[in-house]
């Protein structure tokens, strides 16, 4: 072997070595693939299927042909069979993003060839949802006409709407991106001023320091709180002065903002306190924070996509502070817990998670 291969060859044995005494980056690199995946699944996961109350008023080869149609419109609906009064309790708690009615008289309507007009109630706290809904029945009526091989078969909606006005999607989106903000602001400068200190050995000298390092960490972790703040701020102004966004609840917004962003900066400085580089941290906090992102509520309300994303959900505060959020800006309940519970349970964890970095200080 010659000089600069056998260089080469003790670089890269060195390097493995490395990797393997110092894995937290290269496992980062090797989850990387799978958190881009895991991206786009729940990208298409969430808002796939509109779980839809169906009544069905009649029980006749037409009716079924539509409701056939229906289930074969693509990705628009999961259509579940109940009588009227429980699609409208769901539909009332959340629980469905819309009921469709196939009245009776639906069958003689079509034979006769007379307009059959199909009620549909919607949960129109998502313009962009609602359309989605919206589209799917003509489109589902044209699938009905072909397979009847009577083009001139008219079915349309009769449309009903839970809510007096509809949210824009960018409105909507836009309010759960300052969520976003908050959260990656927060967790990584609270990760990093905390990793900072076990990096540089700093905490070896705060630990036999006569006030401990309880109060350096404390006082660093609000110092990043208040930068984690100006950060949000911003983004809240651009999504009001920028998108036209409304803000109907301000205290309640500077509350929330708040809440989520201590929440996120005490959960980086335990994520600091343990990975103790802060190279790592930045791309840990994205990493983590995108998936939940899109499994948050944050292009429609969470409890839309199912029982497992749902609760998944829950495992981040991005879901709690885009469910208080949208409640603060639009006066919309996305979220079965109410707007109080949210702020507690952010509160809450911020507390728990400073409770458990000060006490590791200690040590």
């Amino acid at each position: 072997m010659t000089d600069p291969l056998r260089v080469a060859w003790v670089a890269a044995r060195g390097q493995l070595v490395s990797f393997v005494r110092s894995p937290v980056t290269a496992l980062l690199a090797l989850a990387l693939p799978l958190n881009l995946l895991l991206l786009l699944s729940l990208f298409a996961l969430t808002g796939y299927h509109a779980p839809t109350g169906l009544v069905l008023g009649e029980d006749t080869s037409a009716s079924r042909s539509f409701v056939q149609a229906l289930r074969d419109a693509h990705n628009s609906f999961e259509l579940r069979p109940m009588t009227r009064a429980d699609a409208l309790d769901q539909l009332r708690h959340g629980r469905l993003v819309a009921m469709i009615e196939v009245p009776t008289g639906f069958a003689a309507d079509v034979a006769a060839g007379r307009p059959a007009r199909v009620p549909l109630t919607i949960d129109n706290v998502n313009l962009d949802l609602t359309e989605d809904v919206r589209r799917a029945v003509p489109a589902a009526a044209a699938i009905f006409a072909d397979r009847q091989a009577r083009p001139g078969i008219r079915v349309t909606a009769d449309l009903r709407n839970t809510l007096p006005h509809d949210t824009g999607y960018v409105d909507y989106l836009g309010v759960s991106a300052v969520a976003l903000a908050a959260v990656i602001a927060g967790g990584v400068l609270g990760g990093t001023v905390t990793a900072r200190e076990w990096e540089t050995g700093g905490m070896r000298l705060l630990r036999v320091a006569p006030g401990g390092a309880g109060p350096v960490l404390a006082g660093r972790l609000a110092a990043a709180a208040l930068v984690g703040l100006l950060a949000t701020a911003i983004a809240v102004a651009v999504v009001v002065a920028g998108y036209g966004a409304p803000l109907k609840h301000p205290v309640e917004a500077a509350v929330v903002v708040v809440a989520t962003v201590a929440c996120a900066t005490a959960l980086g400085g335990v994520a600091g306190r343990w990975l103790r580089r802060t190279l790592v941290i930045a791309p840990l906090v994205v990493g983590l924070t995108l998936p939940f992102y899109l499994d948050s509520g944050a292009l429609e309300p969470q409890r839309f996509d199912g029982e497992r994303l749902f609760w998944i959900a829950h495992l981040s505060p991005t879901y709690f502070g885009v469910g208080a959020l949208e409640h603060a800006f639009h006066g919309l309940d996305v979220t079965p817990e109410p707007v109080w519970a949210l702020v507690a349970v952010l509160f809450g964890v911020a507390a728990a998670a400073v409770a458990l970095l000060l006490g590791t200080g200690r040590r």
